[in-house]
């Protein structure tokens, strides 16, 4: 058993792996001083989780390959069963009764989030675009635009997230009221039914109103959007939401709300995931997003 030199802050986030279906979110400190080892054959590693992954994900996903990781933990690279879709990163504790999973990201003690990282390291994920041609890239992709007059920002949402939910309802009346504009990127990934409500909406005569009315009969206590999805899918629309998905990892994680945006003073710019309090009103602060992922 090797000694924990520290606590680690573990964030249980909307990562890739939980599209999967099978975490909730919330911020902890554990302190894992003697309650775990890592495995350094990777053979007897992916073995010792496989099982546990496996009942988590209802069969829908597995461990492709293991790593050390930091203070005694082991790194998992999970991917889908049937080897289609994207893969992520999570973590195990071998503790006094057997294997725990730890789904990240996780950060250290200094918030450097440790899962990027290793996803970066493992080919998970590309390094992350620069905020400029991330902006100019959001501008581009399929969505729309919510507002007319304030400060331009772009924001990547699923239909299923509770996050965006609570974006959309702060963020939806004050462009209304002219005192910002949102491009929203439509991802899917949450859960099965994300993709294709994210298409049903996309594909709809007026995207914005179908997004908002989704936001109006979303259920909170089951965390779905209202949307009931089309029972014919655009294949264009549906390979521009799959687009939209991979471009969002392109920001270091799979994440939303993931909101890029011009903070006051900033000249190109910033890419933030989630919505810390108090952000809306630096959002109608802010200067707007312009074609070249400048500032204005």
């Amino acid at each position: 058993m090797l000694p924990m030199s520290k606590k680690m802050a573990l964030w249980f986030g909307w990562t890739g792996f939980v599209g999967m279906g099978f975490l909730a979110a919330g911020i902890w400190t554990v302190d894992l001083l003697g309650t775990a080892h890592a495995q350094t054959n990777p053979a007897a590693a992916a073995a010792n989780y496989r099982p546990l992954v496996d009942k988590l994900s209802a069969g829908r996903a597995t461990v492709l390959s293991t790593f050390a990781g930091p203070d005694g933990l082991t790194g998992l690279v999970v991917g889908p069963a049937n080897g289609a879709g994207p893969k992520s990163i999570a973590w195990g504790i071998d503790g006094e009764n057997g294997p725990v999973l730890i789904p990240g990201p996780v950060l250290d003690s200094q918030g450097k989030n440790l899962s990027q990282q290793a996803a970066e390291r493992h080919g998970v994920i590309p390094k992350p675009m620069a905020g400029g041609k991330l902006a100019q890239a959001m501008l581009a992709a399929p969505g729309f635009t919510v507002g007319t007059k304030g400060p331009l920002f772009t924001v990547f949402l699923d239909p299923n997230c509770i996050f965006c939910h609570d974006f959309w309802t702060k963020a939806y009346p004050l462009a209304k009221e002219g005192k910002l504009r949102f491009k929203v990127v439509p991802v899917g990934f949450l859960k099965p039914s994300s993709l294709p409500k994210a298409v049903t909406i996309l594909q709809s005569k007026d995207p914005m109103a179908a997004w908002a009315q989704n936001e109006v009969i979303f259920n909170v206590k089951t965390e779905a959007g209202g949307t009931t999805p089309a029972k014919v899918l655009d294949p264009k629309v549906l390979a521009e939401v799959k687009a939209n998905t991979e471009l969002l990892a392109r920001t270091g994680e799979v994440a939303t709300p993931t909101i890029v945006a011009c903070l006051k003073g900033d000249k190109t710019p910033q890419v933030f995931h989630g919505m810390a309090p108090g952000m809306m009103a630096d959002l109608g602060r802010g200067a707007s997003i312009k074609g070249d992922g400048t500032c204005s």
